[in-house]
Parts: structure tokens; C-alpha cells; sequence
């Protein structure tokens, strides 16, 4: 495996020899209650004092994963959807986040979710829309910026649209999870390399937006040993370069947490 990430430090090289650091951030779904799996990113996160974004599902969170997060000195909290649930017909897809039910419902299920969250999490809470599933209607985008919401991370497409004024778009760039008939397994060691390199190389030669941090994605209910194994040798490789820095969800979205409870 660490032949494989050589590739990874090899590219930061390139960036340290032009005068440039590379910017990395951590991305973790369906977060809702404490557990063990939870435990173990969170020790991850502190030995390597790198922070991760939990994308956390509002109808299923409470006080208790709220403590867990107070204590934890690098997790930070944004909005993944509002219940996890589908509300497309049957044949469409899963979507949550779309408009197969009125506009008007889709946004106050957000806004709803967002202050649950800001509640649970005061300052720990980004106000950033994570989508279930990575799927969100494009008409609801211009609407997030007036109910304060900063951003949108949802799964990285080379060519998009731009996004609205008051809206930072940072997606996951590499997935460690392939899913295959609902069953998660890990991506692979190849593949994940190959994918964060392919970012930070189109970053550095300006082939795409070089202020967006390259993002790994993992999901702590779903991940095997293969997964965790790739994230703490993942960790160990890049938080010990000088050309990279991992980022957090606040340092992304520059949050003013007095404005966004305003706007709420």
C-alpha cells in the first residue's frame, strides 16, 4: 500500500518545488448516534490532528452525539439533508433533495434541520448542505444562500455549473467506498490514489479551481478493515507533508456562526 501512496507525496513534491500548498478535507456521512465506529474516526482524527466534516442527519441526531462532539477537538458538523429519506416514485432514483414534492417543503425541511443543528452543535455546526445520496435539484441552490446556509458538498463532477453567489461548492473527490447492490466495500487502494492525484495535479496545473480542497469521503458505519487501514496510512503520509494542510469545514466555508444564526 505505501508504494501506492508514494504517487500522493510524489505529486505534493511538485507542489512544494512551484512555492504551493494543497488543500485536503476530510468528509464523513450519516452521522446520528454515538458508537464504536464513531469512536474510532474520532481517535483517527485526533492522532493525525486532522478534522473532519461528520455530514449529519438532523431527524436522527440528539443530545448525545452532541456531547460526544464537544468533546472532540477536530469534528466539525454540517447538514446532510434533513431525514435521509426518499421521496422519489419508484423507478426515479433515491432523492431526498429533489423536486418530487413542492419546493416549498423541500427548503423547510432544511431549515428546519438547520436549526436542530445549530441547537445540537452551536459552533461546531458549518451550515452546509450535504445531500443523501449526492443528488440535489438545482433549482433549490439560489434559495440556500437567503436561509443561510454557505455551501454544497455533494460527489465532484469535472464540468458543473456555477454555483450562486453565497454558495462555496466543495464536493468529495474520492469516495473510499465502492457500493454495489447497497453493500459497501472498499474502493481499493488504486482507485483512491488515483483519484485524489488526479484532483491535486488538475489543481496545480490549473485545470480546475485550485481553491477547491481536495475531499475524501468515508462512511464510519459502512467501512471494512481494508477502509480504516487505507484512512490511517492515508493520514500518516499526507498530514506529514509540508506542501499540504488539511482543512476543516469552517476554514472552507469561512463560517460566521453570529450571521448564519441571524439568517436563520
Amino acid at each position: 500500500m505505501m508504494d501506492v501512496l508514494q504517487r500522493i507525496s510524489d505529486e505534493l513534491d511538485k507542489w512544494k518545488r512551484v512555492g504551493m500548498t494543497a488543500a485536503m478535507w476530510w468528509r464523513d456521512d450519516d452521522a446520528a448516534e454515538p458508537c464504536v465506529d464513531l469512536d474510532r474516526l474520532i481517535r483517527l482524527s485526533d492522532e493525525h490532528a486532522v478534522p473532519c466534516g461528520l455530514a449529519t442527519i438532523p431527524t436522527r441526531s440528539g443530545e448525545p452525539l452532541g456531547k460526544v462532539v464537544s468533546r472532540a477537538q477536530y469534528i466539525w458538523i454540517i447538514q446532510h439533508g434533513y431525514a435521509h429519506k426518499n421521496h422519489a416514485p419508484s423507478g426515479a432514483g433515491a432523492w431526498e433533495l429533489g423536486l418530487h414534492r413542492p419546493k416549498s417543503a423541500v427548503l423547510d425541511d432544511l431549515r428546519k434541520g438547520m436549526l436542530t443543528l445549530s441547537r445540537l452543535f452551536n459552533d461546531r455546526f458549518v451550515p452546509v448542505v450535504v445531500p443523501p445520496w449526492n443528488k440535489m435539484d438545482s433549482e433549490l441552490i439560489p434559495s440556500l444562500s437567503d436561509m443561510g446556509f454557505l455551501g454544497v458538498s455533494a460527489s465532484y463532477k469535472r464540468h458543473r455549473s456555477t454555483s450562486p453567489a453565497g454558495i462555496r461548492v466543495a464536493d468529495a473527490h474520492c469516495d473510499v467506498l465502492s457500493w454495489k447492490k447497497k453493500q459497501a466495500v472498499f474502493s481499493g487502494v488504486e482507485h483512491c490514489v488515483t483519484d485524489i492525484v488526479e484532483h491535486l495535479k488538475d489543481k496545480r496545473t490549473g485545470s480546475v479551481d485550485s481553491d477547491e480542497p481536495t475531499c475524501v469521503l468515508t462512511h464510519h458505519l459502512e467501512m471494512d478493515e481494508a477502509a480504516w487501514d487505507f484512512m490511517e496510512k492515508l493520514l500518516s503520509v499526507t498530514s506529514a507533508h509540508c506542501a499540504l494542510q488539511w482543512v476543516s469545514p469552517a476554514d472552507i466555508w469561512n463560517c460566521n456562526q453570529t450571521n448564519t444564526r441571524q439568517a436563520v
